[in-house]
């Protein structure tokens, strides 16, 4: 009887201690599991698109490379692919298949290795949401608790939802719907058995089923799929037959995108700095930008027109490398043939041999052969350091090439007498460029180009580099001195355009003499004259008698806000800024008076259709209606006759300004029309000039007009429209003095109501028609407050 009584007791100690380690494991083993009700909002990392203005893609971010499909746009064949591959009793179990875990078992047992496993869809969906280790005993257990708990609180499609979604299905795609765009270039919704059954092949190793790496393997593995589901009696042994006969065009397709990588970087910096990382490459984001993709196209192109003319005028910088002996004889071993050749693109080249007259070279580009005659290289001088020294001509083709050398050609035309092609010979700008186009009135940058090349330099010159904006900054100080409160100015005040001196305060006893780019004088001159052909003098005096205080904070209203040097160099541009502040700020001019906002990115909308984010960009009234046109009509000036003439071909009212700094190191061309808002600068990284007499007009002005006249193209040429308060004169071109009525001549100057002049009372602003006196030609101490400085080099801009 006490036997009997001490094995109870033993028998309910183990069943209470065998209980309790029950209830500690099973609480162990869910210890950490997601709650299974979170899934009903199941948010996968998915992708962030931004897309231009048209509604084209211009990029995606993402980790993940996966797009939500509802499985209502999920075909039921496509499903059943899946079910048929991965889980063939899915329907029938409720997340432990316990039969085909016996069935794998016994499998692993004959082999002695793992060579089959058991895990139903649901068991996926949970390894693939725990990220647990494949074969880790206890991580199985984890995946078969969670697994059963999510068959008790979801249905059978909410999971198959979240499977079709959240599946890793090779080269980078998550889910059916990124798989179906990756290999057949369409949407899930529109796949046919054939390539629901290859991509359902995909779930046990998507490497190893590759149909692009592996097409054999993937093949047998979509017919085994096929013959599933036929076992299972989803599809019929006719259809199984079709599906198996049908040919499937598979290939790695990549979605079209806008090409503005500039653009694009810069939405993203924003975008990540807006919302942060995890949203931006998680959040499935849709960003809609102001981007143009035909204006873009059309500013890439001017950039590589404008720089290859400049590069050229440069002169020749020399192979890309030299071939010796052995390879130069392999190179010319190649059998003849036409090559595989696109004419218009570019491509290296080696030249083999070079003609005894020294007149032509011939080249071989793999088996194609091809020739370069003496004509067609004569502008491959050799550059040179003094912008002054003569450069003579070439006289034989062997100044530039020699057998060995390996240069950049452009196939242009095949001869099938010769069996040879017509090369011309290119070579890479050293000198950038970046381009930025604003659209009036709303601010929306349509283009920003920030380089050459974005795949060899990401610096963003556009945003990020500030250079001397030379002449191109003049506008400001001429609106400055037309909206001065108290000295009255007018287009047509005359200014003395001689000799001046001022003392430099930075080195006691040294003296600054500004000239003009010609290093000639002009005597007087209006203020339309000097601003058209960019007269430094003229415009250094008059900063002097406006004060260098009231002339930078009357830029910074203009939206400059970089950092200006209180000297009278400022006259002459020689404070850094950036394209997109000049540009911003010559938008003060074109939208009468008003600063706008840049913008880049019009709106976000979050994954669940919410807009999180809509720009509003400030519009500020900083100077009137009426200054904003008188300087318009300045700067129509410079382009009508002035140093912006070339734009005249164009056919259109324009406005704008040349810009070169000292020693030809940058070049500029800023200006607009009613529509859009244009700055176009040229330069070199490493700060070196650009050649000679290469201005604003000749190194940015081409790119200018390239751009401008296809941005423009079908658009009416509109004239500026003139606000209230302004009234015209006719007026002497030279002088700016009145015209009697009935006088011969001249032409209509815009003026502000009330500093008109009228005939037979000279000009406003000057004292009888002649020069303002205060601004006389002998030397003199400038002193305004502060006192101006002498420039950090001297000037000659234009």
């Amino acid at each position: 009887m006490r036997l009997l009584l001490w094995g109870g007791s033993a028998l309910l100690v183990l069943a209470i201690l065998a209980a309790g380690a029950g209830v500690v494991g099973w609480f162990y083993i869910t210890d950490n599991l997601p709650r299974v009700d979170s899934l009903t909002d199941y948010r996968p990392p998915t992708v962030t698109r931004v897309l231009a203005a048209d509604g084209s893609l211009m990029a995606r971010y993402y980790l993940e490379r996966r797009y939500l499909v509802p499985m209502n746009e999920v075909p039921r064949h496509v499903v059943l692919a899946f079910v048929a591959a991965a889980d063939g009793s899915f329907f029938k179990h409720q997340g432990i298949d316990l039969t085909g875990i016996l069935r794998a078992a016994l499998a692993n047992l004959r082999a002695g290795r793992v060579v089959q496993g058991a895990s139903t869809i649901s068991q996926q969906v949970a390894q693939g949401l725990l990220h647990t280790p494949a074969k880790a005993w206890l991580a199985k257990l984890k995946e078969m608790v969670f697994a059963w708990q999510m068959e008790q609180n979801l249905n059978k499609e909410e999971i198959l939802y979240i499977y079709l979604n959240q599946i890793y299905l090779g080269h980078g795609t998550y889910g059916v719907e990124a798989a179906a765009r990756t290999y057949f270039g369409k949407q899930a919704k529109d796949m046919n058995l054939a390539e629901a059954a290859l991509l359902a092949g995909l779930v046990q190793a998507p490497s190893r089923y590759s149909p692009l790496r592996h097409p054999r393997r993937a093949r047998t593995r979509q017919v085994y799929v096929i013959g599933r589901m036929a076992e299972e009696g989803f599809i019929t042994k006719e259809q199984a037959q079709a599906a198996a006969n049908q040919a499937v065009d598979v290939q790695l397709h990549q979605p079209q995108t806008v090409v503005a990588p500039y653009y694009e970087e810069t939405v993203r910096q924003w975008l990540e700095e807006r919302y942060g990382r995890k949203l931006l490459y998680e959040g499935g984001l849709t960003v809609h930008t102001a981007c143009d993709p035909r204006l873009s196209a059309a500013g890439r192109t001017a950039i590589a027109m404008g720089l290859a003319q400049l590069t050229r005028r440069q002169g020749y910088f020399g192979p890309l490398k030299r071939l010796g002996p052995a390879e130069l004889a392999q190179a010319k071993a190649e059998p003849v043939g036409p090559g595989d050749l696109e004419p218009g693109s570019k491509r290296q080249a080696v030249v083999v041999a070079v003609d005894g007259q020294g007149q032509r070279a011939e080249l071989r580009l793999g088996p194609a052969r091809g020739y370069i005659s003496l004509e067609d290289v004569r502008w491959a001088r050799p550059p040179v350091k003094d912008l002054s020294a003569p450069r003579p001509g070439l006289k034989d083709i062997k100044e530039v090439l020699a057998p060995g050398d390996v240069v950049l050609v452009r196939p242009l035309k095949f001869s099938p007498q010769s069996g040879s092609w017509s090369l011309e010979l290119l070579q890479e700008p050293v000198t950038q460029a970046a381009l930025l186009a604003m659209e009036n009135v709303s601010g929306r940058v349509r283009v920003m180009i920030g380089g050459y090349d974005f795949r060899k330099s990401q610096y963003n010159r556009a945003l990020q580099a500030r250079r001397q904006p030379g002449s191109a900054f003049k506008p400001f100080i001429y609106a400055s001195a037309l909206d001065h409160p108290k000295l009255v100015y007018t287009s047509s005040t005359q200014i003395l355009d001689a000799p001046v001196t001022y003392d430099d305060p930075v080195n006691p006893g040294e003296k600054w003499r500004p000239k003009n780019y010609s290093s000639r004088f002009y005597g007087p001159t209006t203020m339309r004259q000097a601003l058209a052909h960019s007269r430094n003098v003229v415009t250094v005096k008059l900063l002097s008698e406006l004060g260098l205080g009231y002339a930078i904070n009357y830029a910074h209203r203009l939206g400059i806000a970089s950092d200006l040097a209180p000297n009278l160099s400022l006259a002459l541009g020689t404070s850094g800024t950036s394209l997109l502040e000049l540009t911003r700020a010559y938008g003060v001019f074109a939208d009468q008076g008003i600063l706008m906002d840049p913008v880049f990115v019009e709106k976000v909308i979050d994954r669940d259709g919410g807009e999180i984010y809509l720009a509003s960009p400030q519009q500020r009234r900083v100077i009137s209606p009426v200054t904003a046109y008188l300087v318009t009509h300045l700067l129509k000036g410079v382009v009508e006759d002035g140093t912006g003439r070339r734009m005249r071909a164009l056919k259109r009212p324009l406005a704008g300004k040349t810009g070169t700094t000292n020693d030809l190191r940058d070049a500029w061309f800023v200006g607009y029309s009613p529509q859009l808002i244009c700055g176009v600068w040229v330069g070199q990284d490493d700060n070196q000039p650009l050649g000679k007499k290469e201005t604003g007009a000749r190194a940015a002005g081409p790119i200018w007009q390239e751009f401008m006249g296809q941005a423009l193209k079908g658009q009416p040429a509109l004239d500026f429209p003139v606000p209230d308060g302004v009234v015209f004169v006719r007026v002497n071109r030279d002088t700016g003095l009145p015209i009697a009525a009935g006088g011969n001549g001249g032409f209509f100057e815009s003026f502000k109501e009330g500093r008109q002049p009228s005939p037979g009372h000279g000009q406003a602003g000057g004292q009888d028609g002649k020069p303002q006196d205060f601004l006389r030609s002998e030397s003199f101490n400038a002193a305004p407050s502060p006192a101006p400085a002498a420039p950090s080099q001297p000037s000659a801009q234009q």
